[in-house]
């Protein structure tokens, strides 16, 4: 983070001549283009900034906002390494049968819209009730489309792709297929390739043009907000005290984390507004975050007879209130003629979340967000010890790097370094010690835990900055069930739900070829959000064969070197 956080000051300093006033565009491509609830949108992000279409080196979280004719229906997170991103959602089933287009941006131009913003469309069909979008669909004997044909995307780009498919005829194995770029102009091509199949519903949104606007089209101007999510996603907090407190905010500190392990840790100190930001590296996933209120941060531990002081304060997230207005949105028409589509569409969708594991995504490259980074740190997996009754007995006999010591009365726990040649330094202030990634303050909790209920410990002797707090030492009990140890933690912190950036996921079916028993009814067979060619080279990926057959389509989307958009697809039969 230190490292990032400076580069980003440095552009602040500089972007009065530089690249900080250039306005970053995102560009939103999807897996295919019709969808019923309960389905994954699986989806590829494309951060350019300025005329030059270059990729944006500057923000880290693109938003995405799911618009119906009825207003915004969804919000998503998606963390940007160098202007690429991915991700997915899970549609919910209280989705409205109708048109939605995609609204994407950066905080850095995501302000109120200077115009419409004509984003990506994609048709959704709610299976499972009759709710329709107000005003965005229509029931209709016959589409007015049928005799219209499919409509294909033109591509921008000279790029060339020769597609090469084996197996695509034969019974059982699995599917290879090529992918080589040809007449390519720039220095490479970045895009996104899926297969799905090519159904009633497919077909019917390709003839109403949903979805056929080229990438680099899908875009709207918003204005600019003058800030910057560089390093990561930027969370606001307000805390103001409660009426019986009438407390000044001057000299307090926010502890912000959130439970599950992951280092999501930060501290800031509250301005005379009661006002603090923290500059995250994103929190991946869907967190609860907590919040303690402190008068001096350097004061790791506390006696029990504190707490419940959270109850004196009043925290919330500060959000962004601005609006964006999207383009037409084409209403959907329903007719007779997609039932049997539709159905077959649902008993699929219904098939793969019944069998659905995390097991069968794949994870893309993440930025890492730990704050203790490689530090050196010693690893105690207390089920590889006998198991004493009390975590006194535990830090005694086994956690060799931890002293419990108890001073006036105030238990602390204090970090040792052995690691020292000629002595063993023993930190001369607490530790800063964390329950399944959460500060506890109070060591006596942690020292009257149940060691049952804990997994592992994990020491760290060095001292760590903070967001420029000093702390000899970081000491970590992590539970199996990462509910830390059942303890009540409401009148310690006050507890915030929050949305954060999406883990970012493909689809590249390998989860399903190792598991000969997977029934793969899936409508999307394959998906890769981020892929790189250079002129002349052969994209290689095998796709598990599905157990229903049918047409199936293959489709290309992206960038070239040059900033234009690249489109090319190609129908097969399996």
């Amino acid at each position: 983070m230190g490292k990032r956080f400076i580069i980003y000051c440095i552009l602040l300093v500089l972007g009065m001549g530089g690249s900080s006033y250039a306005q970053e565009r995102v560009f939103v491509s999807t897996d295919k283009n019709s969808y019923i609830v309960g389905e994954d949108i699986w989806i590829s992000l494309y951060c350019t900034t300025g005329d030059t279409k270059e990729y944006s080196q500057e923000s880290s979280v693109a938003y995405l906002e799911f618009h119906s004719a009825q207003g915004v229906e969804h919000t998503l997170k998606l963390a940007l390494i160098e202007g690429r991103g991915c991700g997915r959602l899970q549609i919910p089933f209280n989705f409205a049968t109708g048109n939605y287009s995609i609204v994407a941006y950066t905080r850095k131009n995501g302000g109120k819209s200077k115009d419409k913003f004509n984003g990506k469309t994609i048709s959704v069909f709610n299976t499972i009730t009759d709710e329709k979008v107000k005003g965005g669909t229509r029931v209709v004997k016959k589409p007015e489309y049928e005799n219209k044909g499919i409509q294909t995307q033109a591509s921008e780009s000279p790029v060339r792709f020769k597609i090469d498919v084996k197996g695509g005829s034969e019974t059982g194995g699995n599917i290879d297929i090529n992918v080589r770029s040809l007449y390519m102009s720039g220095t490479h091509a970045n895009f996104n390739i899926s297969l799905y199949h090519l159904d009633e519903i497919e077909k019917y949104a390709e003839r109403q043009g949903i979805g056929q606007v080229p990438l680099t089209a899908r875009t709207g101007t918003l204005s600019p907000t003058g800030v910057t999510e560089y390093a990561g996603e930027i969370i606001r907090v307000k805390v103001t005290p409660s009426e019986e407190a009438n407390m000044n905010m001057n000299g307090k500190f926010l502890y912000m984390s959130a439970k599950g392990n992951e280092d999501d840790l930060y501290v800031g100190a509250l301005d005379s507004l009661g006002y603090v930001t923290y500059y995250t590296n994103n929190m991946s996933g869907d967190k609860e975050l907590l919040f303690e209120v402190v008068d001096d941060v350097t004061m790791t531990s506390r006696t029990s007879s504190r707490a419940g002081s959270i109850s004196r304060y009043n925290v919330n997230i500060v959000e962004d209130n601005h609006i964006h207005t999207p383009d037409s949105i084409p209403v959907l028409q329903i007719f007779p003629q997609l039932k049997d589509a539709l159905e077959e569409r649902n008993i699929r969708m219904q098939i793969s979340r019944r069998f659905e594991a995390d097991s069968l995504f794949n994870l893309m490259e993440m930025r890492s967000a730990s704050y203790l980074g490689g530090a050196t740190h010693t690893i105690y997996n207390l089920d590889d010890y006998t198991r004493f009754p009390t975590m006194e007995d535990v830090v005694r006999e086994y956690v060799t790097h931890l002293r419990i010591r108890k001073m006036n009365g105030v238990t602390s726990l204090r970090v040792v370094n052995d690691d020292v040649k000629e002595f063993v330094w023993v930190a001369k202030s607490p530790a800063l010690a964390l329950l399944d990634g959460v500060p506890v303050r109070d060591h006596e909790i942690l020292v009257n835990l149940n060691p049952l209920l804990v997994k592992q410990i994990i020491v760290y002797p060095r001292q760590f900055i903070l967001n420029h707090f000093v702390f000899d030492g970081v000491v970590k009990f992590n539970t199996y069930k990462g509910d830390m140890g059942g303890i009540k933690i409401e009148d310690m912190y006050e507890i915030i739900p929050h949305k954060g950036v999406q883990y970012p996921l493909a689809f590249l079916t390998d989860g399903i070829m190792d598991n000969v028993r997977y029934p793969n009814y899936n409508s999307t067979l394959y998906w890769n959000p981020i892929v790189k060619l250079d002129n002349g080279e052969t994209f290689r990926f095998t796709v598990a064969r599905p157990k229903y057959s049918g047409e199936f389509k293959i489709r290309i989307e992206g960038i070239d070197g040059e900033g234009k958009s690249i489109f090319h697809e190609e129908t097969i039969t399996l």
